[in-house]
């Protein structure tokens, strides 16, 4: 019984699968219509963000022995010669403990 059930399951599938096909292939045609590929390009360099972790000295501290280095990391928008053109600070910390000597 357990057979037939999965069977029919697995038909319906392969039947949606060929009869319903999946959004990638019906928006294939859309990428064609862009008007030149260099200036998509462009565009996307500066829209994708690099994250990076910057060192936060002032939030430094020394715990049981231990100095405790904060890095933050920033959402950094840069233009195609590599000045940055907007900082964004995110949420997320990193912290490196070393032994104080």
């Amino acid at each position: 019984m357990r057979i037939l059930g999965l069977s029919a399951l697995l038909l319906f599938c392969i039947y949606l699968v060929f009869a319903y096909p999946p959004n990638v292939q019906k928006n294939a045609e859309l990428e064609y219509l862009e008007t030149d590929a260099s200036v998509h390009n462009d565009i996307l360099e500066t829209i994708l963000p690099e994250f990076e972790y910057l060192h936060i000295e002032s939030l430094d501290k020394e715990v049981d022995g231990y100095i405790v280095e904060t890095y933050r990391e920033y959402e950094i928008h840069r233009d195609q010669e590599g000045k940055i053109l907007k900082q964004i600070p995110t949420s997320n910390y990193e912290y490196v403990r070393y032994k104080s000597y």
